[in-house]
Order: C-alpha cells, then structure tokens, then sequence
C-alpha cells in the first residue's frame, strides 16, 4: 500500500466483523507497543479499539495515533495479512504514522489454535483454568513468580507485562514465562496478544536469566518437609481442584521458604473460604519473612473480615512493611472496632505506617 486505502472504513468494519482484531493488534504489539511508555500504551490501545470497529475515525484520531507514535519511533514499515483479501500496512511515511487496511470483506481467519502454535514461542495449557505457560526452548533453570500486589518487579519485561490491566502475575524460567489472568478476562481472547507480547520480550534466542535467589530462601528450617518439586510447578496447580489442594496443603510445610510462600498465595486464591483461612493462618506464623508478607499479602486481598484478627495481631509485627500491610488491610475492612489498636501505632518507627494510621484514623 502506497496510499491511504479508498475501502479503509469499510475494511475496518469488515476486520472487527471477521474477529481479525486479535491478529491485527498482535502484529501492531510486537512492532510498535513494546517501544511506546507504559503510561502510553491506554491511550494507545484506545485508539486502536476505536479504529478496528464500526465507529467513524476521524482525521483527529488518526493524527492522535500518529502523534502518539511518532513520540517513542521515527522509522519502520510493516505489511501483513490478516485473512482472505484483508491487508495491513503501517509505519512512518513522512514524518507521521499511518495505519491502513484494505481488502473489504474479508474470509473468516482459522481459529486461534490454527494461529498460535507457529511462532518461536509455544503456548501451552496447564493445571490451573487462568493460567498458560509459553514454551521459550532452551536449558531449564529456576523461576521466580512475580505477582502485581508485590510492588515494581526488577524485570523491565515483567514490569510490560503486569501493565496489561488483567494479568495478575508472572513466573519467568529458564525455558518458559507462565501468565496468570484474572477471572473477568479469557484466554480465547487474550491470547494472541499476550503471546505476541512474550515473543517480542522474551524471545531473543538467549535463555533466560535465572533469578537471584535470597539468602533466605535458601535455607532449609528444620522440621519441614522436603518436597520433591519446583516452583514453577507449584505455581501451576488449581487450589480448587482436590488433588492439586492436597499438594499445595502438603507444600505449606515444605522446606523451601519459597514453596510456602507460593503454597500460601496460591491457596488463597480458592474461592473456599475455610481453604483461605487456613492457608493464611499459617502463613502469619512461618518463620521466614518472605512468607509471612505473602500471607499478610494474600489475606487483604480476600477481604475477609473474619481475618481481622490476623491484621490486628500483625500490627504487632516487627516487619514495618507487615505493619503498615495490616493497616491497610484494617482501613479497607473498615476501621471499626480495630481504630484503639491501629491508633497505637500512631508514632511508629516507621513514616509509611505512620502515615496508614493517620489515613485510616482520619475523620
């Protein structure tokens, strides 16, 4: 394509129609979001919904789009098939950026299995209904699981991917990157962007680093129980079908701090609530830190009021970040009968839960 397409509005309408959006927005993933700023990429994907449907799209939309993209990229130009007679070409002509498809009524494209499985990395299901593994090849190493309650991870590719509103986290391997969704999402429809995403992030043809592990995480406490299996894989199960319970049940006593601490968040995702409870019960208890976080974590998420015991027995923490979690937790439970013990910490050590205790005491 040379020139702005005669059938543009008509081609538009036609690949929303077709269900070519997917397609179309992977292609426009990997070849110009991954370059845009986070704090970007909603007005970008913005623009794009309005431009792949029936909707009119005006000389103003186009010139946003293309000042948007123009901002993070001076070059490039990119064709593609999307289906049928359907074609997409976008890039910079001229100093702007153009996006133009063309070819009408298009023929419906094959389903998403016939689309996903022909590229570098390899989609895999799993255990767990929200959850699928990209197969990246190469050595086999340790993961680490990134969840997005767990502040800014140290992974610029994480930190791409958490930016999509409905991922709830991530676990990075040697051979493979695993992405959770959230249940008002579906796989159907998310996976064609996600994968383009992880390609385009991760598929350099260099295995992946292996995370730092901590000195913590290492150490073995005596009297639990040495489990036989990787996080990754743990990270994997459905707290919610009985077999997988079972399994992460047993890994609450691993001897691994890294198992419990997953056993933990994973278990509190069941939608039983007794599986909750326990799970975070035992967690408040553990010896290592990095477990009681993620069960202090874990449990304000729920927001389960029969756990208010457990923040207002947390206040008492001498992890600050444990404090100031339970204040939190307390304030969107609503302060109610805890305001006497969250106003004890009223002159904490620590300025970040000074400051929850006043947000939460204030009229």
């Amino acid at each position: 394509m040379n020139q702005a397409p005669a059938d543009l509005d008509a081609t538009r309408a036609a690949i929303d129609a077709n269900d070519l959006t997917a397609d179309a927005s992977a292609f426009l993933t990997y070849e110009i979001a991954v370059f845009l700023p986070v704090e970007e990429l909603a007005a970008f994907k913005t623009l794009l919904k309005r431009f792949f449907s029936a909707e009119p799209w005006t000389d103003e939309d186009a010139a946003a789009l293309s000042d948007l993209v123009t901002a993070s990229i001076e070059a490039g130009w990119w064709e593609h098939r999307l289906g049928g007679d359907i074609a997409m070409a976008h890039g910079i002509r001229d100093g702007r950026y153009v996006l133009w498809v063309s070819g009408g009524a298009a023929a419906t494209a094959g389903s998403i299995f016939d689309r996903v499985f022909a590229g570098p990395v390899v989609p895999e299901p799993t255990p767990h209904p929200r959850k699928v593994k990209f197969a990246l090849g190469g050595e086999p190493g340790p993961g680490i699981w990134y969840r997005r309650t767990d502040g800014t991870p140290d992974d610029a590719r994480v930190v791409r991917l958490l930016a999509e509103g409905d991922v709830t986290d991530v676990m990075v391997a040697g051979d493979f990157v695993t992405i959770g969704i959230d249940r008002s999402s579906s796989w159907e429809e998310r996976l064609d962007l996600l994968l383009a995403l992880v390609t385009a992030l991760f598929a350099t043809g260099e295995p992946v680093a292996p995370p730092v592990r901590t000195r913590e995480a290492l150490l073995h406490e005596a009297g639990h129980i040495h489990l036989d299996v990787r996080p990754s894989e743990l990270h994997l199960l459905d707290p919610d079908d009985p077999e997988h319970r079972t399994r992460l049940l047993q890994a609450l006593n691993a001897d691994d701090a890294r198992l419990r601490r997953m056993a933990v968040a994973i278990l509190t995702e069941s939608d039983d609530p007794d599986v909750r409870r326990t799970a975070v019960r035992a967690g408040v208890v553990d010896e290592a830190r990095i477990v009681r976080r993620a069960a202090i974590d874990a449990a304000a998420d729920t927001g389960d009021e029969t756990l208010r015991g457990v923040f207002e027995a947390a206040l008492a923490s001498d992890d600050s970040w444990i404090r100031w979690k339970a204040v939190r937790a307390l304030n969107e439970l609503g302060v109610g009968r805890s305001r006497e013990a969250i106003a004890r910490l009223v002159d904490d050590r620590d300025f970040q839960v000074r400051f929850e205790v006043a947000r939460a005491l204030r009229p």
